[in-house]
């Protein structure tokens, strides 16, 4: 889905200028980078509700869209402790 995702926008880029693509290049990161702030703050939040399997799942769609090495790190930490807190309560 990502790679379709990014072929597209390639496509489309080449009809562009190279100013109007570096723009929509920009506005996509961005885009993306607030997506995963948002996935991030949703599955922090459920988690400190006991809302362990929404969590989980905010916290995989974060790590799926991840771009920064540093934040999939921590994304992946926080994720597997999480997981390792619902086999416990299994």
């Amino acid at each position: 889905m990502r790679l379709l995702c990014s072929l597209l926008l390639v496509l489309f880029c080449v009809s562009l200028t190279p100013a109007q693509s570096q723009t929509l290049l920009a506005m996509s990161s961005q885009s993306t980078r607030m997506l995963e702030q948002r996935y991030l703050r949703e599955a922090r939040a459920y988690r400190a509700e006991g809302r362990y399997e929404l969590a989980r799942q905010s916290y995989v769609l974060a790590l799926s869209i991840c771009t920064n090495t540093k934040r999939l790190e921590i994304i992946r930490h926080e994720l597997d402790g999480l997981e390792l807190l619902l086999r416990t309560l299994r």
